[in-house]
């Protein structure tokens, strides 16, 4: 175990300092700050080639509504849980037999408030451009994503006090150093911080998914009694009118949060590359209209939709040091690779 661990680690630290590597010598071109149309305010977008302003605001006008339903819906459902156990998801540790299982509400609940962020985020980029001030609400985005993370890394529950001044200090200082910073250091350091967020999120989505299918095929990582996640008899009559409720096959929903973290990612690396491409922009724009009804729906399927099982379990990996070091370390590589991409 030792040396599997120092050797992830180690490999994590070896890709890290060769994409870093990759940078010694490009001298980048530095673009030109263009100013935003409403306010004339310098933003860190630059000229952008077959620029339409109103190819731009009915991008934006989709966006937006798109995520006005997600977040109205995913509020609505995930702060008016269900009563019925059945439809209750709980998360379980792997490998902490004395863990108690957690319900996936609150998980569900900062998920909701994520894309409510996002959206936020949106209104503030029409309204002001992408830039300082932007910065303000454009971190509660990131702020949201790291809530998410720190939850999935402790058994689907924030278990210290100390994590809100944390996050409180994480906010504040991606605020101010944005402000103080001259561009495009201001720009590269949101993007890149954010980016790393951005690439956990999806290892993170991933390891939860795999983790609950090998489990469920096992019969429980605690090694518990799960004789109660019997298959239902499909050809008992009186047990398919026990409930009212859709039937899903359990745990699949989880990909939804896998394919929503990948189109993000995927949208922040088509516009990090073609950053002088107005399509690319566009296109960055229109991954958000995937990403967030993905979840949005997720919390509908996670909290009013049974399984064929009695109860939804979902099993979260272990994270001894060395796989949050290295996943860490792993996500900065890549956030580094994606603004190399750019270069």
């Amino acid at each position: 175990m030792k040396i599997g661990a120092c050797l992830a680690v180690s490999l994590s630290v070896i890709a890290l300092i060769l994409v870093l590597a990759s940078f010694h010598g490009i001298d980048p071109e530095i673009p030109k700050q263009a100013r935003y149309r409403f306010t004339g305010y310098l933003t860190w977008l630059p000229e952008l080639d077959g620029f339409d302003a109103n190819q731009l605001d009915a991008t934006l006008l989709f966006n937006q509504i798109l995520l006005i339903l997600s977040s109205y819906y995913a509020i609505k459902w995930a702060y008016h849980p269900p009563t019925n156990r059945k439809l209750i998801t709980r998360f379980y540790s792997v490998g902490d037999r004395d863990a108690i299982s957690i319900p996936t509400i609150d998980f569900d609940r900062v998920l909701s408030v994520y894309i409510v962020m996002t959206l936020l985020a949106g209104v503030t980029i029409f309204l002001v451009g992408v830039g300082k001030i932007w910065v303000a609400v454009g971190v509660l985005h990131n702020a949201a994503e790291f809530t998410i993370l720190v939850m999935l890394g402790s058994g689907g529950r924030i278990k210290s006090a100390a994590f809100w001044p944390v996050l409180g200090a994480y906010i504040a200082t991606i605020t101010v150093t944005c402000i103080l910073f001259k561009f495009p250091y201001d720009a590269l350091w949101f993007k890149g911080q954010g980016l790393v967020f951005d690439w956990a999120l999806i290892i993170e989505f991933a390891r939860v998914y795999i983790t609950t299918i090998r489990e469920l095929r096992l019969g429980g990582a605690n090694r518990d009694n799960l004789d109660e996640l019997v298959v239902e008899n499909e050809d008992d009559p009186i047990a398919h009118h026990k409930s009212y409720h859709a039937i899903l096959n359990h745990p699949h929903q989880l990909l939804l949060l896998v394919v929503g973290a990948v189109f993000h990612v995927a949208g922040n690396i088509v516009f990090t590359v073609y950053r002088f491409s107005f399509l690319a922009l566009l296109g960055f724009f229109f991954s958000y209209c995937f990403t967030y009804p993905c979840y949005a729906y997720y919390i509908y399927l996670d909290l009013h939709v049974t399984s064929i099982y009695p109860q939804k379990r979902y099993y979260l990996p272990e994270n001894p040091w060395w796989k949050v070091a290295s996943i860490a370390i792993a996500s900065i590589a890549l956030a580094f690779l994606t603004i190399r991409a750019g270069v």
